[in-house]
């Protein structure tokens, strides 16, 4: 939390005594730095019959963690493994879904997530398998300081379905190296066609869908400098398609997440999301 000095001067019986410098606390509870946020970037797909398994994982990642520690964000850019049924009522590929999933890395074998983007030793890409790996390695992101604070203020207009995004990043440390911002749209509970095993499942509950990339998929580049205290502001605006196959803003959340953009290193640094309509 930052400290702002303040002079804090003392008097007695109408006489200046002197004056000290007191620690004066501004509170701010949307940039509280309160520890590290870990986004986990699962890559999955519709005729993946393993990638439910990965799913339920990382669900019970986020209920022994909490969602506010724990972001999920489930990419389909799985290739052929994400290519709708023809009882499918949505597609959830796009093209700048499968940009930014490349940006990450080769995903190979599935089920498999990338951890913040790290890129482990001895790997060739972020994304790692299996899937009983990830555990540990949201635990030790969990354990590291965080370096910034990130929040987000949604704005949704119902008529005309414009979304306003504001996101504030407060960084608590003077941070160097190119820095980039990735903000996105997902939905929860969508109910459409999976396979798992040999089973297609025709209603089965989609989680943590990346049904938009709102900035470059590879991330913006922030060109503020990071100082510890200094406020950096980023603005978006997009309109939520509707329709029998557009965003049920209900189940929306828009997720933001600072990340490194060099060429090896896209670690992610912190991330927030929150629900379109709360």
């Amino acid at each position: 939390m930052n400290k702002i000095q303040l002079l804090a001067c003392v008097a007695a019986i109408g006489v200046f005594t002197g004056c000290k410098e007191e620690p004066i606390i501004i509170p701010n509870p949307s940039l509280n730095i309160s520890g590290r946020t870990v986004l986990v970037e699962e890559g999955t797909g519709v005729r993946c019959q393993n990638c439910p398994i990965g799913t339920q994982t990382l669900v019970a990642l986020q209920q022994q963690y909490g969602a506010e520690k724990l972001i999920v964000v489930s990419l389909h850019a799985a290739a052929n493994f994400s290519v709708p049924y023809s009882s499918s009522k949505y597609d959830f590929r796009s093209s700048e879904i499968q940009e930014l999933a490349n940006y990450i890395g080769p995903l190979e074998g599935f089920p498999t997530a990338t951890i913040n983007r790290r890129l482990l030793p001895n790997e060739t890409s972020a994304f790692i398998t299996p899937h009983t790996r990830w555990g540990g390695e949201v635990a030790q992101d969990l354990q590291q300081d965080a370096s910034m604070a990130i929040s987000i203020a949604n704005t949704f207009d119902p008529v005309s379905r414009a979304l306003n995004i504001k996101v504030d990043i407060l960084p608590d440390q003077a941070l160097g190296g190119e820095l980039r911002l990735t903000v996105l749209i997902t939905q929860d509970s969508i109910r459409d066609p999976q396979l798992n095993g040999s089973t297609l499942i025709p209603d089965y509950v989609h989680r943590h869908v990346a049904r938009d990339v709102v900035s470059a998929p590879s991330g913006d580049v922030i060109t503020d400098a990071f100082e510890a205290g200094s406020l950096i502001t980023r603005n978006y605006t997009v309109t939520l398609p509707d329709g029998p196959t557009g965003f049920d803003e209900k189940h929306c959340s828009v997720v933001a997440f600072v990340h490194r953009g060099g060429n090896a290193n896209k670690e992610v640094l912190q991330a927030a999301e929150k629900y379109v309509l709360k």
